[in-house]
C-alpha cells in the first residue's frame, strides 16, 4: 500500500520507529487512496482538490474534517469544519476527538482507520499473501518474521488469542521451509489423557504372529516435516518431560520401546496463553518453555488491526457469491467498530451468517449482521454532536465520576473504546470505575432501553 505525506516528521525510540497513519478502508466508489502518514503540520480532509486527503464521496463537504497535531498532550485531534453531514469517530458524531491506534473515523460515506505503531528497525514488511492476509503494518510484520524464519531450525512458538490464525502461520512457516515432510498438526488440549503419550510417540507392541508392531504416533507421521501442537500449554505435566527429550534429541522414544526412533521433524508450538505465567505457578516445565521458546511470534488480535476487518470481510463475500456482494457503509462500520473477541474466525462466521440473511439482496446491510454487531451502529444515529476530547484528559489526570459516566453512554457501555478514547490500560479504566462504584452493566440495559 503507498503513503502519501502530510509534513513528514519522524519519531523514534531506541531501535524502532513510530508510524502514525490514517487509512481509507471503504470507500463509495471501491477506490481506495494511498494511506496518508500523519507529520508535522495539519491534513485537510474533504472533495477540495488541494486538500492533503482528498475523498470522492457526494456526501463529504469540500472541507469537510482536519486532522491536527497536539504537541503538548503527543496526540492527532480531528476537527469538524462545520461540514454538511459531519465528523464521526468511533459510532459518534463529533466537533473534535483524539484519534488513537484503531479509531474508526467516518467522514460522508467514508471510513477511515487511525494507526500508530512502532516498527522495528531492520524489520521486514512482506505484503498480503492468499494464505495470510491483511494490509496493515501488524499482519505486515508477521510476515516478515515468518520469512526470516522460515528454513531455519531454531524452535518457534506462536502466540495469539483464540481466532487469530495461529495454525496458518505455522503451515505458512513449514511451505516456505522447503522440508519435504508433512504438515502434522495437533491440538494438545484433545490428546486423550492416560494416551497422551503413545498419542505422540507411538506405540511397539507384540504382534500376533511374533515380534514386534510399531505403531507410528504424530512424530513418525511428522517425519521430514513440521509437527504443530497447538495449546501446548494444555499438554498433559506427564508427557513434558519426554517432549522435552524429544527437542533435545531431535528424535522421539515409542511406548514400549527402548531406543528412539530417528525424527528429523520441525516443532513448532502454539498458545492463546502466555506460558511465561504458567511456568511461574509451576503448571507449565521451564525447561520446556525455554526448549520451545527459541523464538516467540506474535500474531496480532483482529481488535490491534482494524484496518485489515473490511478487506477479510470481502475475502469471505467473495468465496460466498463470487464477489457478487459487497458492504454498505453503515455494515462496514458496524465490523469496524466491532471488537471480535474470537477474532478471525468469528468474522468469517458473522459473514456468512450475514450472507444467508441477505438472500437475494446485493448489498450486506446493517439488519443482516448479528444483533451485537450491527445494533452498536444504529444506538449513534442522532445529530447530538460530542466533544471526545476533554484537554484535561488528554494530558493524563484523573477523569470525573460525571465524565467517565458521559464517555460510557456515549460509547454504548462498552470499556475497551472508552480506554481507548482516553488513552488508558483497561486495567486503570476498571479501577476508577470501582473507584466510583460504576455499574457499567447498567449503563449498557439504559443504552438498550433507550435505543
Amino acid at each position: 500500500m503507498g503513503q502519501t505525506s502530510a509534513g513528514m516528521r519522524p519519531r523514534s525510540s531506541g531501535d524502532a520507529r513510530r508510524v502514525r497513519q490514517l487509512v481509507v478502508v471503504f470507500a463509495p466508489d471501491r477506490q481506495l487512496p494511498p494511506a496518508v502518514t500523519l507529520g508535522g503540520g495539519p491534513l485537510r480532509i474533504g472533495r477540495d482538490r488541494d486538500s492533503g486527503l482528498v475523498l470522492e464521496d457526494d456526501e463529504v463537504s469540500r472541507r469537510h474534517a482536519e486532522v491536527q497535531y497536539d504537541d503538548g498532550a503527543d496526540l492527532w485531534v480531528a476537527c469538524d469544519c462545520r461540514s454538511r453531514n459531519g465528523l464521526w469517530v468511533d459510532g459518534v458524531r463529533v466537533e473534535h476527538a483524539a484519534l488513537v491506534h484503531g479509531s474508526v473515523v467516518r467522514i460522508g460515506r467514508t471510513l477511515l482507520v487511525a494507526v500508530d505503531v512502532m516498527v522495528a528497525a531492520g524489520r521486514q514488511l512482506r505484503d498480503e499473501t492468499p494464505a495470510l492476509r491483511g494490509h496493515s503494518l501488524a499482519m505486515q510484520q508477521v510476515r516478515g518474521e515468518i520469512a526470516t524464519l522460515a528454513g531455519q531450525r531454531i524452535p518457534l512458538l506462536v502466540v495469539g488469542e483464540t481466532g487469530v490464525g495461529k495454525e496458518l502461520v505455522a503451515r505458512d512457516l513449514h511451505e516456505r521451509s522447503g522440508r519435504p515432510g508433512p504438515f502434522v498438526p495437533v491440538s494438545c488440549a484433545t490428546l486423550p489423557g492416560g494416551l497422551a503419550d503413545s498419542e505422540l510417540f507411538g506405540q511397539l507392541s507384540a504382534a500376533l504372529a511374533g515380534g514386534f508392531e510399531l505403531r507410528d504416533g504424530l512424530f513418525g507421521q511428522a517425519r521430514g516435516g513440521t509437527l504443530f501442537l497447538d495449546e501446548i500449554g494444555a499438554l498433559p505435566a506427564a508427557v513434558q518431560p519426554k517432549l522435552l527429550r524429544a527437542l533435545a534429541a531431535g528424535e522421539g522414544c515409542p511406548v514400549g520401546g527402548a531406543q528412539a526412533a530417528p525424527g528429523n521433524v520441525q516443532v513448532i508450538a502454539a498458545t492463546h496463553r502466555e506460558l511465561a505465567d504458567d511456568v511461574a505457578s509451576g503448571g507449565f516445565r521451564a525447561d520446556l518453555y525455554s526448549r520451545l521458546a527459541g523464538w516467540v511470534l506474535r500474531v496480532p488480535p483482529l481488535r490491534a488491526r482494524r484496518d485489515d476487518v473490511l478487506g477479510l470481510a470481502d475475502a469471505v463475500l467473495d468465496r460466498w457469491r463470487g464477489g457478487n456482494l459487497a458492504l454498505s457503509s453503515r455494515a462496514a462500520e458496524a465490523l469496524l467498530l466491532h471488537d471480535w473477541p474470537f477474532n478471525v474466525r468469528e468474522l468469517e462466521h458473522a459473514i456468512e451468517t450475514a450472507a444467508v440473511r441477505a438472500g437475494g439482496d446485493a448489498v450486506i446491510r446493517c439488519r443482516y449482521l448479528p444483533p451485537a454487531i450491527g445494533e452498536r451502529v444504529q444506538a449513534h444515529q442522532g445529530d447530538q454532536v460530542r466533544n471526545l476530547y476533554p484537554v484535561d484528559l488528554a494530558q493524563g489526570t484523573t477523569p470525573s465520576e460525571s465524565e467517565l459516566r458521559q464517555l460510557l453512554a456515549e460509547h454504548g457501555g462498552n470499556v475497551v473504546h472508552v480506554a481507548r478514547a482516553l488513552r488508558k490500560d483497561r486495567q486503570q479504566l476498571y479501577r476508577w470505575l470501582k473507584r466510583y462504584a460504576i455499574d457499567v452493566a447498567a449503563i449498557r440495559s439504559e443504552q438498550r432501553t433507550d435505543d
